[in-house]
C-alpha cells in the first residue's frame, strides 16, 4: 500500500509540471509512466516467486498440496488394505496407479497418492519443480494377485470396483473391473475400442492376439459380414456413462481377432480384441465361463432366478446395448455379448449371451457370426 501511495504522489507532481505542455505530450508523458509502473510491479513478483520456491510453477504445485489429513478420504489402496479401502467408489470417476512397491492406489486426486514425490523434490528431470506423472494402472498390467486381493462386487459396495485404463486406439478408456461371485475379475463396462478416422493396429503386447490384427474403421451401416471384421458404432444412445455407457458392436471375426468360418470350426477362441492378460469369456456348456458367473448368482446355467444379478443395477451391470444387423436395434431394450465358443451344430453359429429386463440366456444361446454384439472381456 505505502508503494501504491509513494507511486501515486510521484504521478501527481510530474502531472503539475507539465500542465501547461500540449495535450500530445501529457498524454505521452502518463503512458510512459503507466508502462514504467507495470514492469516494476512484474519484476517485485518475480523477486517473490523466487524466494518461495523458484518458479510460478513450484509456488502452483504448493498450493496445489493438500494436507495429509485429507489423504485418506480420497485415495484407496488395491492389495494392503481391507473392507472399504479396496478400491473407489466412484469409480467410473477415479483413476488407479501403480506404486513403487507394485501397490494400485485409486484415487480422484493423484497428488494425494502415498509416496507420491513431493513438488519440488527434483525426481523429474524435465522438470526438477513437480513431482513425475505416477503411472496409470491398465488392463494389460493388472495381474491375477491383484484381482484376487479385490472384495467381491455384489452390487451393492461400489468400493470394490476399479478403474483400469486402456491406452489402445485414438482415446484412452477407462473400464470398470470387478471380482464377481465366481471369484473371477471381470469388465463392468463394455468394450469401446474404435476409430472413427481409420483402423486401429493391435499387436501382442497389449492384445490378445498371436500377431498383428487390424481392426477396421468404425462404420454405422453396410453388409452384415461372417468372415471380415467389422466394428460399429458410435452406437445410438450411448452416453459414455452407467446404464448406457454402451461400448463398440463387433461382428464374431472382429471379436474373435480375425476367425472365420473356415479357421474356427469348433471349441473356443483363443484370441480375441481384449487387452493383453483378458479373453473372451466362454458359453455353451455347464463348464464354460458364462454357465458358471450364472451358477454363482444363483442361477441355473440358463438365467431363472439370477435375472436380477445380470441387470445394470446387478453386480454384472449389464448393459442393454443392443445389437447391429444390418442397422442398429434394441438399444435400451436389451444386451448382446459375444462368447469364444463356436456352435457345434453349425459353422456360422457362435454363442452369445443375451439379457433384457425379464430375461438372461447366459450359457444356451447362438446366433450368425455376422450380427454385432458387446464385448466383455475376463481376466486370465
Amino acid at each position: 500500500m505505502k508503494q501504491i501511495t509513494t507511486t501515486a504522489a510521484a504521478l501527481t507532481t510530474i502531472l503539475r509540471r507539465i500542465s501547461h505542455q500540449p495535450r500530445s505530450i501529457i498524454i505521452a508523458t502518463v503512458a510512459l509512466v503507466i508502462i514504467l509502473l507495470a514492469a516494476f510491479t512484474l519484476i517485485q513478483h518475480r523477486a517473490a516467486v523466487s524466494a518461495a520456491g523458484g518458479s510460478d510453477t513450484a509456488v502452483q504445485a504448493s498450493n496445489a498440496a493438500t494436507p495429509a489429513s485429507d489423504s485418506a478420504s480420497s485415495q484407496s489402496t488395491l492389495g494392503t488394505a481391507t473392507g472399504a479401502g479396496k478400491g473407489q467408489a466412484a469409480a467410473g470417476e477415479s483413476r488407479c496407479y501403480y506404486e513403487a512397491n507394485g501397490t494400485i492406489i485409486c484415487t480422484t486426486d493423484p497428488l494425494n497418492r502415498p509416496e507420491a514425490p513431493a513438488p519440488g523434490d527434483g525426481t523429474n528431470p524435465t522438470n526438477p519443480t513437480t513431482p513425475p506423472e505416477p503411472e496409470l494402472a491398465t488392463m494389460q498390467n493388472f495381474t491375477a494377485a491383484q484381482c484376487d486381493a479385490l472384495d467381491t462386487y455384489t452390487g451393492t459396495n461400489a468400493d470394490a470396483i476399479i478403474s483400469l485404463a486402456d491406452t489402445r486406439g485414438p482415446t484412452t478408456q477407462y473400464y470398470e473391473v470387478a471380482k464377481l461371485a465366481d471369484g473371477n475379475c471381470w469388465m463392468l463396462t463394455n468394450l469401446k475400442l474404435g476409430s472413427t478416422s481409420g483402423s486401429i493396429t493391435l499387436t501382442p503386447a497389449d492384445s490378445n492376439v498371436a500377431s498383428n490384427f487390424t481392426l477396421p474403421q468404425l462404420t454405422t451401416g453396410g453388409t452384415a459380414d461372417y468372415d471380415n471384421p467389422r466394428a460399429y458404432g458410435p452406437v445410438p444412445g450411448d452416453t459414455g456413462s452407467g446404464a448406457t455407457n454402451y461400448g463398440y458392436l463387433y461382428n464374431f471375426p472382429a471379436a474373435t481377432a480375425g476367425e472365420t468360418r473356415t479357421t474356427f470350426t469348433s471349441g473356443n477362441a483363443q484370441y480375441s480384441i481384449c487387452p493383453a492378460n483378458w479373453r473372451l469369456p466362454t458359453s455353451g456348456s455347464p463348464s464354460s465361463d458364462l454357465w458358471q458367473l450364472d451358477v454363482a448368482f444363483g442361477g441355473t446355467g440358463a438365467g431363472g432366478p439370477s435375472v436380477a444379478k445380470w441387470q445394470p443395477s446387478g453386480p454384472f451391470k449389464g448393459s442393454f446395448s443392443g445389437r447391429w444387423y444390418g442397422g442398429f436395434g434394441f438399444q435400451g431394450d436389451a444386451g448382446t455379448l459375444w462368447s469364444a465358443s463356436a456352435s457345434p451344430d453349425h459353422p456360422d453359429y457362435a454363442f452369445f449371451a443375451s439379457f433384457d429386463p425379464s430375461d438372461f440366456y447366459p450359457g444356451d444361446g447362438y446366433d450368425n457370426r455376422n450380427f454385432g454384439a458387446g464385448v466383455r472381456c475376463l481376466l486370465n
